[in-house]
C-alpha cells in the first residue's frame, strides 16, 4: 500500500510560492494535495501546523491487497438523492422509531418502513445523502447477485403517490453482534444515550471480527459526527468479486479487512507516519 498525507486549505500566494518549491501544483484559493514522500512531510509539517491547514492520512492499496483480503469494508459508494420528506428530515418519522433513535447523535436507529425517494438514478447501486449504510441495488442484479446468497431486500416507493418503484430494491444487511477492536480510533461518547461513535477515517487495513457473518453484514459499532450515525459494511471475497465483475462499485472502493493478530503488521508503516 502506499500511505500519504491530504493536505488542504485556502492557500495564499507565499504559501504556493513555497510549496511549488517542492513540486506541488498547488492554486491559491482553495485547493488540495498529497504528499507521498513521508521525509517531504516531516520537512513541511511544522509549516502546515503554522498555517493551520487540514490532514488527513490516506492509503492507496494495491489490486492484490484488495482481492486478496478475505473480508474487505465498502469504503465508497454512490450517494443519490434525499430520503423523503426531506423537510426538517421528516424522513425519520416514516421510515425509523423514533422512540429508539437518540436525537442527539442519530444512534441506535431501527428502520420501521420503507425508504420513499423522489426517483432513482441509472446506477447499478447506490446510497442516499444522510443515510450511507443502506444500498439499493437495481432489481435484476439483486435477483443475480444477493438473492442466491439468501440476501432479502426491502421494496422501495415513490413519494408522493406511494407507489413501489419496481427496478430498485433495497438490500436488508444484518448487524453483527461482536464488536470490533478500534482502539486506535478516535471516538466520543454521546452525552444523552451514551453511545460511542468513532472517525470515520480509515486508517490503513480495517478491523475484522474473529468470527465474520457470511457475504454481507454491518458493524455493531457506529462511525459519524454530530447526527451522523453509520455503521460500516462489510462483505466477504465473494461479495466483493461478484459487485466486482457486474459493475456495483470500482475495486479502488474497497478497503481490505484484517484479523487483530495481523492488523499491527499490516499497518505498521502508518506508524512511521504519525510519529
Amino acid at each position: 500500500m502506499k500511505i500519504y498525507k491530504r493536505i488542504f486549505d485556502n492557500w495564499k500566494k507565499e504559501q504556493t510560492r513555497i510549496l511549488h518549491q517542492y513540486g506541488f501544483d498547488v492554486a491559491e484559493g482553495c485547493d488540495v494535495f498529497k504528499i507521498y514522500d513521508k521525509n517531504v512531510y516531516f520537512e513541511l509539517r511544522d509549516l502546515f501546523k503554522k498555517w493551520d491547514s487540514s490532514e488527513t492520512l490516506g492509503i492507496d492499496f494495491t489490486k492484490k491487497e484488495i482481492l486478496s483480503a478475505q473480508y474487505c469494508i465498502i469504503n465508497k459508494w454512490r450517494p443519490y438523492g434525499y430520503p423523503m420528506p426531506d423537510d426538517d428530515f421528516g424522513y425519520l418519522n416514516l421510515t425509523y422509531d423514533k422512540d429508539k433513535m437518540c436525537n442527539k447523535c442519530g444512534s441506535n436507529s431501527v428502520q420501521k418502513d420503507v425508504f420513499r425517494v423522489r426517483k432513482v438514478p441509472k446506477y447499478p447501486m447506490w446510497c442516499l445523502e444522510w443515510v450511507y449504510d443502506e444500498l439499493f441495488v437495481r432489481k435484476d442484479l439483486y435477483e443475480k447477485i444477493f438473492k442466491p446468497l439468501g440476501i432479502e431486500c426491502r421494496s422501495l416507493r415513490k413519494y408522493k403517490d406511494d407507489s413501489v418503484i419496481d427496478s430498485y430494491v433495497q438490500l436488508v444487511i444484518p448487524v453483527i453482534e461482536e464488536p470490533l477492536d478500534l482502539s486506535s480510533y478516535q471516538s466520543q461518547k454521546c452525552s444523552v444515550c451514551g453511545t460511542v461513535k468513532y472517525d470515520v477515517e480509515v486508517q490503513g487495513y480495517f478491523p475484522l471480527q474473529e468470527h465474520p457473518l457470511p457475504y454481507i453484514y454491518k458493524s455493531k459499532e457506529y462511525f459519524g459526527d454530530g447526527f451522523d450515525a453509520d455503521r460500516k459494511i462489510f462483505v466477504s471475497g465473494k461479495v466483493r468479486d461478484l459487485m466486482i465483475e457486474n459493475g456495483l462499485i470500482k475495486l479502488i472502493d474497497f478497503v481490505p479487512c484484517a484479523k487483530s493478530n495481523e492488523l499491527d503488521i499490516l499497518n505498521q508503516d502508518l506508524l512511521e507516519w504519525e510519529k
